[in-house]
């Protein structure tokens, strides 16, 4: 990788023609927007610039922003500011903000940050890669033509794991929520190309597919004119290489009776599931307009249980949304200690621009979803070291995500921990490769990780 001194470098010769360009990319929010922040950083590789790690070097500066909730915006923001800080110290340097952010805000941060040269939202991200050429005034070198079936992505992820994006957009109208007006509609992609991207993934040596969207229940429901998930799963199953697919985003009152049977004899679908209830109360899930009631949040948790006993079901819920009273909250506490959740998120309601919850009467006080909120915290910490206490003494089957610097211990998963969002294995003991499946005996375990030692006198390394 080519090296210098920015201060050594005058802006003449930053704007020649015939240097090559380093860019430095910040991906924020959820993996779907990873992936698609890996996919830009693809575009940028092929078409002839080159990635660096620190923000000084690079001649374009780009954030992928999320715009869903209060915090994610924050963060986005703080991110920005950093960023413009930086361009205006080294007037070389190109600025571009891209994703959900922009797309809700476009004119209001068009107005407070003229540091940034581009804005790029949802609906005109195919015009990233010509606009990012265009801030140096330069012709695109490589455009990205259709030889590809599917986007070509620059993994950020371990080499053995990743994302696989299956659609894009929602068609539910929870009222708290503001994704279908910043991504539209679903939009599935065809079987065929996720396929594709999944076979050529698996030939680069990923073993573990995390299936996201915004809904992966609703899958095909645009394309085929049906629930189509199974379907799909089939289809991936196939890929010889690909050891564990992994669902996160399902709807409850979706999860049908074919998905409830594929998992039943599927090798490669982990146990585990991420089944976002929202609250438990049939009032506040009907203000929500989540879709599914109490009743179908019970039906799907006892058939997936029925069919994978050892099923890990990770969900979220949001208190202090309008209008919930402290009966509400606590028929919500009763349904999650009866439903016995192993991993639980939980979220302070926060009141979205242009959203139908924004307009309801009844707003619940700061205090009180603070109040709220520790309770389920608590209670949840609680829940999760006693069922991870119970695996002290069992022998687990754990990726290896990757190994101490300078030190002998190793981390992973198990098939019950999804990246970025459970805790891990942490592991001593042999030699492994990052990528590779090893046998872990549980010596100990806290409200997060589970702690453990390999349970196997030969070095896994060739595995």
């Amino acid at each position: 990788m080519e090296s210098y001194d920015p201060k050594s470098i005058s802006a003449h010769s930053r704007g020649s023609s015939h240097r090559v360009l380093k860019y430095h990319f910040t991906s924020l929010g959820c993996p779907k927007n990873l992936v698609e922040s890996e996919e830009m950083m693809a575009q940028l590789a092929i078409s002839g610039m080159v990635l660096v790690h620190n923000p000084e070097e690079a001649d374009l500066l780009i954030v992928n922003t999320c715009g869903f909730i209060a915090p994610a915006k924050e963060e986005s923001v703080d991110v920005i500011l950093e960023l413009c800080h930086l361009r205006r110290k080294n007037p070389w340097q190109r600025l571009i903000v891209v994703g959900c952010l922009v797309q809700r805000y476009r004119k209001e941060l068009k107005e407070e940050l003229p540091e940034v040269d581009v804005f790029i939202g949802v609906d005109d991200k195919d015009d990233f890669l010509k606009s990012a050429w265009s801030a140096f005034d330069r012709p695109l070198q490589n455009p990205i033509n259709t030889v590809f079936p599917f986007m070509p992505r620059l993994l950020t992820t371990p080499p053995h794991m990743a994302y696989l994006r299956i659609s894009d957009g929602c068609f539910h109208k929870c009222s708290f929520c503001a994704i279908p007006k910043i991504r539209g509609t679903l939009r599935s992609r065809p079987i065929e190309e996720i396929v594709a991207e999944a076979k050529s993934l698996a030939a680069g040596g990923v073993k573990e597919l995390v299936i996201v969207s915004q809904d992966t229940t609703s899958y095909g429901i645009d394309l085929y004119n049906r629930l189509a998930i199974t379907d799909l799963l089939i289809r991936l199953e196939e890929i010889e290489d690909l050891e564990w697919i992994r669902l996160m985003y399902l709807y409850p009152h979706l999860v049908n009776r074919k998905l409830i049977q594929y998992f039943s004899r599927s090798q490669k679908l982990t146990s585990y599931v991420d089944l976002p209830i929202q609250h438990g109360d049939p009032e506040i899930l009907k203000l929500m307009n989540r879709g599914a009631t109490v009743i179908h949040i019970r039906r799907a948790i006892e058939k997936l249980r029925e069919v994978r006993p050892d099923m890990t079901i990770r969900s979220t819920v949001i208190v202090g949304f309008p209008g919930e009273k402290q009966r509400h909250f606590e028929n919500m506490m009763r349904l999650l200690e009866e439903l016995d959740f192993d991993r639980l998120g939980v979220f302070k309601y926060s009141k979205e621009d242009g959203t139908p919850a924004e307009l309801l009467p009844n707003h619940v006080s700061d205090r009180i979803k603070d109040k709220r909120f520790q309770t389920v915290f608590d209670w949840s910490m609680e829940k999760a070291l006693q069922r991870n206490q119970r695996f002290i003494g069992e022998i687990m089957t754990v990726l290896i995500d990757g190994k101490d610097a300078g030190g002998d211990g190793y981390w992973g998963r198990y098939q019950g921990q999804a990246p970025e969002v459970d805790g891990q294995v942490y592991v001593r003991g042999g030699q492994i490769i990052p990528g590779r499946f090893a046998p872990v005996r549980i010596s100990e375990a806290d409200e997060e990780n589970l702690f453990g030692y390999i349970h196997s006198d030969i070095n896994i390394v060739n595995a």
